[in-house]
């Protein structure tokens, strides 16, 4: 097995568990949070863990910034649906889902700055962004720097 085939089969994992959390917290299982004796919000809580994790598992290249907001987009469709289905919409039942997302985030916020420290300790934060290969502003390529012509530099 390939990482990208590991990466195919976690996407359709994720997708089955994406229907199944939605069926889930839209449904009138409310009873399962007894069964497994956690509370509601330890139930949201885990949950977005689970999804946030995933999520970082099916999208590698993805920011996991980028992929947490996704992660907390769905928590807040779920709440509206909630409310539409008969069930009621909680702020606190989403900041539950905020709680399980930032678990799932900060570990791996911490390791980044574990590797800049590591890496190179006492170059600001600005400068680590502008060389940041990741950044969201394309950098321009090579080919379109114009190489200094020796005029160019007697004029100067």
């Amino acid at each position: 097995m390939t990482p990208n085939r590991l990466v195919a089969l976690l996407r359709i994992c994720a997708l089955c568990s994406a229907v199944c959390l939605t069926i889930l917290f839209l449904g009138p299982f409310t009873y399962l949070v007894d069964v497994f004796h956690v509370t509601d919000k330890e139930a949201h809580a885990l949950a977005f863990f689970g999804v946030t994790l995933g999520l970082f598992a099916i999208a590698p290249r993805w920011r996991r910034t980028d992929l947490a907001l996704a992660a907390l987009a769905f928590g807040v469709l779920i709440e509206l649906a909630q409310g539409l289905t008969g069930r009621g919409v909680s702020l606190t039942d989403l900041m539950a889902d905020g709680v399980g997302i930032l678990a799932a985030l900060v570990p791996g916020i911490v390791e980044r700055l574990r590797h800049h420290l590591r890496t190179s300790p006492d170059i600001d934060f600005a400068s680590i962004r502008a060389r940041d290969r990741r950044s969201r502003t394309a950098p321009v390529p090579a080919s379109l720097i114009q190489p200094e012509t020796p005029a160019a530099v007697r004029a100067r």
